[in-house]
């Protein structure tokens, strides 16, 4: 196992508590998972504002740029009866979806109490919630929502945590979870709702397939689902001490295009990873590299520009926490980068590569402040020396056009996009986030492949683009 590397992890931002028994954070504390949007900018969401009593509540959302300048958009907080209409407790990421709002849930707070899905744009203005949950009977639209993310379709896509009916196996929980869909346009569709029992109960985060099926887990199982069609829990863990991890430490899909995941193991809370096919098949239980501390949990899993895994925890002989790169064929440990409490300290939002390349992620506590107050939590850089991501195609549409028709392409890695060109011919771009960019084509293009260019190099379309 890789000892710690000679380059370290710096804290971007630190977030400040008053050094008071009860109090009120401005900008919040508790950070959790955050993305890059389509300016380059880091958007996030802390969980909580209060502090000093045995249930806090509030929370805000923010935008950082690379360079550690903070903006505070919004703050959760309580009407004058102590209502947290719009929300309380965001511990999800954002998205940014295609209309060029960000996206989000709240797990709490709202009409209901039972959590809500709002929308914000990037400068902080037209806040608004768009659903609240369980505001139909029997509670069939779910509570408490988990993580959210774009289709391939463009809709966003979610859990939630409970919810969905007054019976069965969950009833004191209103039931044992839901999938939905939310379109731009302001359509909330609840697309399947768990039994818990052939479904199990309580899913986490999601993610989407290159082959476009629902992948997520759920209990000790992983399911797959598509929209109109089945869910199924097609894999069971082989021990019944394992413990997927939380609503915030999705799945991953590899560019070999096999899932991977986190475990814990119930009583000695041993940290391990697998791979596994989305048939089912080739499970490889990879060997432990640690053991998470007391409730902590494991952040999410992410496949970085040299191939690697990399993902942050707090392990117990690391105290503050950890960053590691894993192999992707062993599961070994690779490079370890340590948190040394003014870096940051409680790894649990998980990590994502900017387009530049280096490493980002929060902390739920520690930080550096030089202005008296307590540091809360912390958004880090690394600079781990990897090079910027390259970008990838997986379609567009439409298939064909004349010149000045707009085409929508779907892929990953887009912010930072520099050229786009059909056959060649550069084309004028909006990158609206990143996986998607609207292109128009050229003057003078001809039939043949998109290519997309970012600092992580170029990526071409399998297919061509028919030019009419």
């Amino acid at each position: 196992m890789a000892g710690a590397q000679t380059r370290t992890i710096a804290p971007l931002f630190s977030f400040a508590c008053p050094n008071t028994q009860f109090g009120t954070c401005p900008d919040g504390y508790s950070p959790d998972v955050l993305i890059q949007a389509s300016d380059g900018s880091f958007y996030g969401a802390a969980q909580l504002t209060t502090f000093g009593t045995s249930n806090p509540h509030g929370g805000t959302l923010y935008r950082l740029t690379p360079r550690g300048q903070f903006k505070l958009l919004f703050t959760f907080a309580a009407d004058s009866s102590g209502n947290y209409v719009n929300g309380d407790n965001p511990a999800n990421a954002l998205v940014e979806a295609n209309d060029g709002f960000l996206y989000g849930t709240a797990f709490e707070g709202g009409a209901t109490n039972n959590g809500v899905l709002f929308r914000i744009r990037k400068n902080g203005t037209e806040f608004s919630v768009v659903h609240n949950f369980c505001s139909v009977a029997n509670c069939a639209d779910g509570s408490s929502p988990a993580s959210l993310i774009v289709g391939h379709d463009g809709s966003l896509y979610g859990t939630t945590t409970r919810g969905g009916s007054n019976t069965g196996n969950c009833q004191p929980l209103r039931g044992c979870g839901t999938i939905y869909r939310f379109t731009p346009h302001g359509t909330f569709t609840t697309l399947h709702v768990l039994n818990g029992t052939t479904d199990s109960a309580f899913p986490g985060g999601m993610i989407q397939g290159s082959d476009g099926t629902f992948y997520g887990t759920v209990g000790v199982f992983l399911f797959s689902f598509v929209p109109g069609g089945q869910f199924n829990t097609f894999f069971a863990f082989p021990k019944t001490s394992f413990v997927p991890p939380s609503a915030d430490s999705p799945l991953l899909q590899a560019s070999n295009g096999n899932l991977y995941g986190g475990l814990t193991t119930y009583h000695i809370n041993q940290v391990q990873f697998y791979e596994i096919a989305p048939s089912g098949s080739g499970f490889q239980e990879f060997p432990a590299i640690g053991t998470l501390s007391g409730i902590f949990a494991i952040g999410n899993l992410i496949q970085a520009s040299d191939g690697d895994l990399w993902t942050a925890f707090v392990d117990t002989h690391a105290g503050n926490g950890t960053v590691v790169a894993m192999s992707p064929d062993t599961g070994a440990v690779l490079q370890r980068f340590l948190f040394d409490g003014p870096n940051g300290s409680l790894p649990e939002g998980g990590v994502l590569q900017g387009a530049d390349g280096k490493i980002y992620g929060t902390t739920i506590g520690g930080g550096t402040l030089t202005n008296g107050k307590a540091p809360s939590g912390a958004v880090w850089v690394l600079d781990a020396g990897l090079a910027p991501p390259q970008p990838a195609t997986a379609s567009f549409s439409p298939a064909s056009g004349a010149p000045g028709a707009k085409v929508l392409i779907r892929g990953s890695n887009f912010i930072g996009t520099t050229a786009v060109t059909f056959n060649g011919v550069s084309a004028s771009f909006h990158v609206l986030n990143t996986q998607f960019i609207s292109a128009t084509v050229p003057a003078g293009a001809t039939t043949g492949p998109i290519a997309i260019t970012n600092a992580g190099g170029t990526a071409q379309s399998a297919g061509s683009f028919t030019v009419q």
